[in-house]
Order: C-alpha cells, then structure tokens, then sequence
C-alpha cells in the first residue's frame, strides 16, 4: 500500500485549523458571556447610594440607558438599550420616577421600570381632618408648599359645589380620608385632585346617587361632617345623625359645639367658655338657625352613611361622656340630668 505523505500532511493540517478555529470561537463565546455577565451584574454590590431617576413618557431606552450610566447606576448603556430591544422593554417602559442604586443588576432595574415600581409617597388622611390639617399633612410629605395649597385653594375644582355665602375653605368636606399612595413628584393640584375625585367615586358615586334623601349635596356633607365632629363612635353615628335631623325639622338651633370650634379656628381642649359660644360667625350654630354655610371637616364613609340613613329615634339631645358613649334625650329637662350625670363622671 502506497502512503501519499501531502496527504496526511493536509489532512493533519485542516484538523488543527479547525481545531483552533473551535478554540477561538469558545473563547469568543466565554468573552461575550463574560462581558454580558459584566454588563448585567451589579456595578457596586455593597453601594449604600441611591438616586432618584425619571423616565419621563415616551423617552427611548437609548436615553434612559445613557441617564443611567451618567448616574453610576450601570455599567453600559448600550447593554442597556441592546436588551431592552431583545425583551421588548424599549417599547414598555412606564414613565415614573424610580429609586435606583449600584448594587441593582440590570434585571432588576428593567423589571422596576416594565412593571411600573416607581416611587410613591404614603399618606394617610384620618376621617374628621380640615382642609388644613390635610394641606399641612402633604406640605410634611414634601408635596408642594403651604404657599401653593394657598393660592390653588381659593376656588373649587370642576364638578365640587359652589361655595354658598360665608364658606370658609370651598374644598372643606370633599377630599375623601383615606391612605393615599402619591407618585414621587406630584404636585399640590394632582394630589387634592385625586382625593377629590375620590370623593366623587366613593361618596357621591357610590353613596349619595344611589339614596333617596331631601338633603342636597352640600347639606348632606356638611351634616355628616358635623356628625363626624361630635361622634367618634360609628355604631352611634345613625342616631346623632337622626338628633340633628329633628332639631332641622323643628326649627331648633343645632347648638354644636363642633361648628362653634370651626368658628374658632382653633383646637381646644375641654368645654368652650360663654364668651366663645357667643363668636359672631356663619359657622356659630348657637346663633344661626339651620345647617352653617358648608362643612366643617372631610367626614369618614361611615358618618357619610349615616348621614343618609338616619335612625328614626325621637331624641332632641345628647351629652358625651369621658368613655365616648353619649346619653339621649327627648326632652330639655331629661337633658339637664344627663349633663349632672356627665359631671359626675368628669365629662368636660
């Protein structure tokens, strides 16, 4: 047999060619995965940095990826933008601003943004607070500046009541108390917006278009905030909302001590004196027949409740004790016991 030595010569030859060409093509694979690895991996694992980044509606993942490495927030912002197209994120980002640091991979800062974690601000807004108690709430939060509530405020938004002559705060009684969630960056007029419109939803929406009550919508709220004020306890609120209600169709003054704070301005402790029972104010319901000018508070959905569905009970007083219970009555003379049996239990 005849051994052609070019033959194994070039045979051996190609073998090595492609075995470096192999060589070369997994050391090219381990070098792009190494650098994709690089890429996605935490720039500081251990940072303690954190930056706020908007992503504002519409903007391209080229420029969000290239705000972000201007940040120090990734390592590459064409690794960025080369992933985002792959994942479809470029055409899905949610605009927002985002709480990013260092030691976030770039997973996860694409998932915040494809899923809309963008930073909020919890606020809660307890039943029974003014329109000032809830404008010096978000003012505490960093949402906007006293000045800005002041100047917004003058006039109702769209859809609120007009302000009947004599009111003080035109959005006193319709920004619905609730726990509130705020974009980071919302401003004065977007956050007393969304409350109203809470309002709308569920008060007016929810409760009010769907009863069948001779109380307009101002007069409704209003009740159900002086309700708020004097009764804490839902369970009794049916029954102060129906003690109200009897003295209106009576003609009798309300005589609460609620609208007369109101008046006032001010917080205060314990029973209020002659000389401020006697305060010239719309609001003084000592002096004014009916219901005061508008409401006095944001009421909770329970006294609002209560509100339209009065308890049919035939009292015309009532009187609080220290425990928070209040006793009833029907006539004066069973009112003026009451009031000696509250003193004996350290009413004020």
């Amino acid at each position: 047999m005849m051994i052609w030595p070019s033959m194994g010569r070039q045979l051996g030859w190609r073998g090595k060619k492609w075995r470096i060409i192999g060589t070369a093509l997994v050391v090219a694979v381990l070098i792009v995965v190494g650098l994709v690895l690089d890429w996605v991996s935490p720039r500081q694992p251990g940072s303690h940095m954190e930056r706020y980044v908007v992503v504002k509606p519409g903007q391209s993942a080229t420029a969000v990826g290239e705000e972000l490495q201007q940040h120090g927030i990734i390592r590459s912002a064409w690794a960025f933008q080369w992933l985002s197209r792959i994942n479809g994120l470029d055409t899905h980002l949610t605009a927002g601003v985002y709480r990013l640091s260092p030691r976030d991979s770039l997973f996860r800062i694409m998932n915040l943004m494809r899923n809309g974690d963008v930073v909020v601000i919890k606020v809660s807004i307890p039943e029974g607070l003014t329109v000032q108690d809830i404008v010096a709430r978000l003012v505490a939060h960093h949402i906007g500046r006293l000045s800005q509530y002041q100047r917004l405020m003058r006039y109702p938004l769209p859809g609120m009541p007009k302000p009947a002559p004599g009111v003080r705060d035109p959005w006193e009684g319709y920004l619905f108390p609730a726990t509130y969630f705020f974009p980071y960056g919302t401003t004065p007029r977007e956050a007393l917006t969304m409350m109203w419109e809470t309002f709308q939803a569920r008060a007016i929406h929810g409760l009010y278009d769907q009863a069948h009550t001779p109380l307009s919508l101002p007069q409704w709220v209003t009740l159900a905030s002086i309700v708020q004020a004097e009764d804490k306890e839902p369970s009794q609120a049916r029954i102060v909302a129906g003690v109200f209600l009897n003295r209106l169709k009576r003609h009798m003054l309300l005589q609460s001590d609620a609208t007369v704070r109101y008046a006032l301005g001010k917080r205060f402790q314990g029973s209020l004196t002659l000389a401020q029972l006697s305060t010239p104010s719309p609001y003084n319901t000592y002096q004014h027949a009916g219901l005061p000018p508008g409401p006095i508070d944001n009421p909770g959905l329970d006294m609002l409740k209560a509100t339209l569905h009065p308890a049919a009970v035939p009292y015309l007083y009532f009187v609080s004790l220290p425990s928070g219970r209040l006793l009833f009555a029907v006539t004066y003379a069973q009112q003026l016991a009451n009031e000696r049996y509250a003193e004996t239990q350290g009413a004020r």
